[in-house]
């Protein structure tokens, strides 16, 4: 027991260095800040307020054009991201710069005008799914990077709490999450939509798990350091994220299987919940 124990604590070092790189950078990919929710019910509703600056939106693209378009200019980015360093990190200027230029490309392309609504109202078509981390610019843990290796970094949307009356969320749940060989950091944020565009997180807990072993769980402090932020949608299809935080870092994100197996929208269409409809993958 005592030889066992002896090789287990360079891991239990590792986890606790693991732990330590991902809590002061949340605030870079893992969800920033959520006022109180009473305050900001009112943008929740589809019927919130418009600004008198709406009428000065540029003017939609033909939707198949913009269809067409959108899908080719989602695989150029996606090509750069992937062709580069893992999740951007170590990137050259020169790499980043192209993949940058491919980023504004897509960004002009959205035709969602309000994302961060649309994400949040029900059928829930954007708010599902588990999400890989293809680029960022964040120098931060929350590219994944721990000290010299760089590890696989996902979003995973989990569900809903405290509908209103009219059946709409005003909080979502999902798992922001860091593997590196038998290590698992993960960060449980909600989020709550602010403006059109941009969503108020508050981060949770954090949990460390070793060979799937969950060895700590420790929940945030309210109000703590790292613990809120904002995120501006840039970018949204059932496929894609690009976030801005309000570390000005942008994060890009492509849909891969969902983790466990099942997407929290799948197991809403396998009990039978009116919430059930599976989101439709981008052309």
């Amino acid at each position: 027991q005592a030889q066992e124990s002896k090789m287990l604590r360079p891991m239990a070092l590792l986890a606790a260095a693991l732990a330590l790189a991902t809590i002061p950078h949340a605030t870079s990919f893992a969800p920033p800040a959520i006022p109180a929710p009473a305050a900001a019910a009112h943008l929740l509703s589809p019927r919130h307020p418009r600004s008198h600056c709406s009428s000065l939106r540029k003017p939609r693209m033909e939707p198949r054009m913009a269809a067409a378009s959108a899908g080719e200019a989602r695989a150029a980015f996606l090509s750069l991201a992937e062709a580069g360093p893992k999740n951007g990190v170590g990137a050259t200027e020169e790499q980043a710069k192209e993949i940058h230029a491919a980023i504004e490309e897509l960004v002009g392309l959205s035709s969602l005008t309000e994302p961060a609504y649309d994400l949040m109202k029900p059928p829930y078509t954007y708010f599902d799914g588990t999400f890989e981390l293809v680029y960022t610019n964040t120098k931060g843990g929350s590219s994944g990077k721990i000290g010299p290796f760089v590890g696989r970094v996902t979003q995973t949307f989990e569900g809903i709490r405290d509908l209103d009356g009219m059946g709409f969320s005003r909080r979502g749940i999902f798992l922001n999450a860091v593997e590196l060989g038998p290590l698992t950091a993960s960060l449980r944020a909600r989020c709550e939509s602010r403006s059109e565009t941009s969503l108020a997180i508050t981060f949770e807990e954090m949990t460390l798990s070793l060979f799937g072993v969950q060895v700590m769980k420790k929940p945030f402090e309210l109000n703590s350091k790292g613990s809120k932020g904002m995120w501006d949608i840039k970018y949204m299809d059932p496929d894609t994220r690009i976030l801005k935080t309000n570390a000005n870092n942008w994060i890009c994100m492509k849909r891969v299987e969902p983790a466990g197996g099942e997407s929290w929208m799948q197991g809403q269409t396998r009990i039978g919940s009116p919430n059930a409809r599976r989101p439709q993958s981008a052309k």
